[in-house]
């Protein structure tokens, strides 16, 4: 009862920071949010027990997977470079940087926890981002340049986090492990959204031919896709999960699968919504929301 009592309380604010956002244009939705989160957490002790694997499980994986179900493939490959150039190098140089910033700022806090701070800021957060270019009138390509480039950054920072972190706790950091683990997480990530994606689009084709047409197992196999993903990237390969829903993702859109093997029906429930994307739309408003009210209340000790 109390998961349910949490889940009404953050959508009605939600709601309240939308009627916010409405008289007061200016100012994105999503700072309305982390000013109405950090006033919860700060003067109500409002807190989510819900550790971060469950939280990356739970709402990063099927967000990030249904937001490169949903990238353009022109902008995707023209782009290539550029993403991958800002998703890696850019949110490195932003962590030493600003580890350096934070520590000059902040003497008494040591070096490594500057750089783990650094880190968790570094990556841009996708649902931030698109709310707050939509107030910005960006040029298209810039913006699809950051979104693709939000879409794929967490594998970096989560990367830096953890040495940081590492070197906080035992005093020791190698640069070789930490560029040789960056690139096996990423890469093996990857390679595993890739091929479980192929598979599962080869097995949804070969069963709609068998004449497996119900729309609830069609439906259902593509929710559970991306958790199954990670969880397979994570616990059994220790890949990136977050790269592999991205690029499972991804090649479902290039596939095209829906179109290709699906009934007007199925297309009409899996591209139309009739529910699916209102469900990620609300575990996506929860779930930014809720991680802003977590994120306030740790700050705050």
């Amino acid at each position: 009862m109390e998961v349910i009592e949490v889940i009404l309380l953050l959508i009605g604010i939600l709601l309240l920071s939308n009627v916010i956002n409405h008289y007061i244009p200016a100012i994105p939705a999503s700072l309305i949010q982390v000013i109405l989160g950090c006033g919860l957490a700060l003067f109500t002790n409002f807190q989510i027990p819900l550790s971060t694997d469950w939280f990356l499980l739970l709402f990063i994986a099927p967000l990030l997977f249904n937001d490169g179900r949903r990238f353009p493939k022109k902008e995707l490959w023209e782009l290539k470079m550029p993403i991958f150039g800002n998703a890696i190098v850019l949110v490195f140089l932003t962590t030493i940087v600003g580890g350096f910033l934070i520590y000059k700022l902040i003497p008494s806090m040591p070096l490594s926890v500057s750089f783990a701070l650094a880190a968790i800021l570094s990556p841009t957060d996708p649902v931030a981002v698109q709310s707050i270019a939509s107030k910005a009138n960006l040029p298209s390509n810039i913006l699809h340049l950051v979104n693709g480039e939000s879409l794929i950054n967490d594998a970096s920072g989560l990367i830096a986090f953890k040495y940081a972190v590492a070197a906080t706790v035992t005093g020791y950091f190698s640069v070789f492990k930490a560029a040789s683990d960056f690139v096996y997480t990423s890469i093996m990530g990857a390679v595993i959204g890739i091929v479980t994606m192929l598979i599962i689009t080869s097995v949804r084709k070969f069963l709609y031919r068998k004449g497996i047409k119900n729309v609830i197992f069609n439906v259902v196999l593509q929710i559970i896709a991306p958790f199954a993903i990670y969880m397979l990237s994570e616990e059994v390969f220790h890949a990136s999960g977050v790269i592999a829903v991205v690029t499972a993702g991804i090649v479902l859109h290039m596939k095209n699968s829906t179109k290709q093997a699906l009934s007007p029906e199925l297309i009409l429930i899996n591209e139309k919504n009739l529910g699916y994307n209102n469900l990620y739309f609300k575990r996506n408003c929860v779930s930014d929301f809720g991680n802003r009210i977590a994120f306030c209340y740790r700050s705050s000790y």
